[in-house]
Formats: structure tokens, sequence, C-alpha cells
């Protein structure tokens, strides 16, 4: 594996470790108790999805895993932003987004699929 993947790894699980916890911010300012099983399971799905990007490292093709994995999980952040009562953890949602983008970049870059 080549030093530059291995930074896109890197990368990858910093950014996921950044969602781990800013949904346990989420999870534990919540308003609303009948919200938490949405948020455990989203937190099992990044717990899940930081092991699988760092198998990564021996398994390359488990990107193609990784990938469908934030897809999940960022479907299941998209459910608890909709139905959140409050605009004031929209930023964290936001950080969210942005760092399951970083990672599907880069586990596009790793599978040969850049832009």
């Amino acid at each position: 594996m080549s030093e530059n993947n291995n930074d896109l790894i890197n990368d990858s699980v910093n950014a996921l470790q950044v969602c781990n916890k800013t949904l346990t911010t989420i999870s534990e300012t919540c308003c609303t108790p009948d919200r938490n099983p949405n948020m455990k399971e989203a937190q099992i799905s990044i717990t899940d999805i930081i092991n699988t990007t760092r198998e990564i490292y021996h398994h390359t093709q488990n990107a193609q895993k990784c990938i469908e994995g934030i897809g999940n999980f960022g479907s299941k952040i998209g459910y608890l932003y909709a139905t959140c009562c409050t605009a004031t953890r929209e930023p964290l949602y936001q950080i969210i987004f942005k760092n399951l983008m970083t990672v599907h970049n880069n586990m596009s870059k790793i599978l040969g699929h850049s832009h």
C-alpha cells in the first residue's frame, strides 16, 4: 500500500472520530428521549465504519465497504437532523456531513476513482 493511501486512511479515521465525538455531543444534549434508539443505532454504525476503515491498511477492498457504511450512516444522521427540534444543533450535523464527505472522497481516491 502506498504512503499516500496510508495518509488517506489516517485522515479518514480522524474524520470519522470527529463524527463519533460530534454524534456523542448531539446525543448527550438531546431533549427527546424517544430519539435515543436512533442515536444508539447511529453510534454503533459509526464505530463499525471506523473499524472497517482501519482494516483498509491491510485490505483495500474494504474502501467500498466503508463507502457503503458512510452512506447508511449518513441516512441515519439525515433522519436525526431532519427531526431535530432545535436549530442550535444544526452546526453539529453539518460537521458530521462535512467529515463524511471527506471520508468518501478519500475512499474514492484509494479505489482510483478520484475526480
